[in-house]
């Protein structure tokens, strides 16, 4: 009997329980792609499997721990075969909103713990199925970072979030150049509000009860007010979906694929007066040209 591997290119995408990375495996389902899915507990797994049948194999592991990602490795080299995974899918994230000089410093190393060492630990890791490695036959993976257009502009209280982000579109640039040799490409992609569950999570921690002690009470306030409103009109998942499908398909993949204007337009102002342009855009111009204490 043949098995499914033998007829179905196989990709592995990251942080699969909700939201883009759902969104995306199941797109690939539908194309015909055997997906590997990453998810953080094992309560997720028997209902994924149950809506994606035998096509898709979940893989419980947290990008932090080394300990389940190497467990999961073993378990998809094993099912490949000798077969190249077609494309590692780094989707897994967290974002946490906050004023530099208050925000955990706990919270800012969770954000790169995942966001930024989390993406570099897992590609790492899965880069010998990619056809990085001695010996390889078969056509080499590719490389699908999702990033953000906050990889490449800041607002206030995402600095942490942008950050990660920044590093993120600096590792996707150097492993393209980087692996060349063995022909494999690397592609970062930038959403901007997608709908997803990425801002629900954070607002578990109630934002809107957070640095209401400090200076920056009433412009984080209205920070909080604007961002649900940017959330409300959200893209769909279409938009990444569109994109990665482009990534992993196409004979000449783009470097990056960014996938709002914004990203353009920060490209072209003047900082100080792309300054500007944010700050209206949060409706925080007067909140934030204030001197605290004066």
């Amino acid at each position: 009997m043949t098995k499914i591997i033998d007829i179905q290119p196989a990709v592995l995408v990251t942080g699969v329980s909700s939201g883009i990375g759902l969104a995306i495996a199941e797109d690939l389902l539908h194309k015909g792609y055997r997906v590997f899915g990453s998810v953080r507990r094992a309560e997720d797994t028997e209902s994924l499997e149950a809506r994606w049948g035998k096509s898709f194999t979940s893989l419980v592991f947290d990008v932090t721990d080394k300990t389940t990602l190497e467990n999961a490795v073993s378990l998809v080299e094993s099912e490949l075969d000798g077969q190249n995974l077609a494309a590692l899918i780094n989707n897994a994230g967290v974002s946490f909103a906050g004023p530099l000089i208050h925000q955990p410093l706990d919270e800012i190393r969770q954000t790169f713990e995942v966001n930024v060492f989390g993406v570099l630990t897992v590609t790492r890791a899965f880069l010998p199925l990619l056809g990085a490695r001695s010996g390889a036959v078969g056509s080499p993976g590719r490389i699908v970072n999702i990033s953000s257009v906050s990889g490449a502009i800041t607002v206030p209280f995402m600095a942490a979030y942008s950050a990660s982000k920044h590093a993120v579109e600096a590792f996707t640039q150097g492993l393209r150049r980087e692996l060349k040799p063995y022909g494999i490409e690397v592609s970062a992609i930038e959403p901007s509000f997608i709908r997803s569950q990425l801002f629900e999570k954070a607002a578990l921690a109630k934002p809107l009860e957070r640095y209401t002690e400090t200076d920056y009470a009433a412009v984080w306030q209205q920070f909080n007010k604007s961002l649900s409103e940017q959330e409300s009109k959200a893209k769909p998942p279409e938009i990444v979906i569109r994109a990665v499908w482009h990534a992993i398909q196409a004979k000449k993949p783009r470097t990056r694929y960014p996938l709002d204007g914004i990203w353009y337009v920060g490209k072209i102002l003047p900082d100080r007066v792309f300054d500007q342009l944010i700050f209206r855009a949060l409706g925080i111009t007067k909140l934030i040209s204030n001197r605290f204490g004066r």
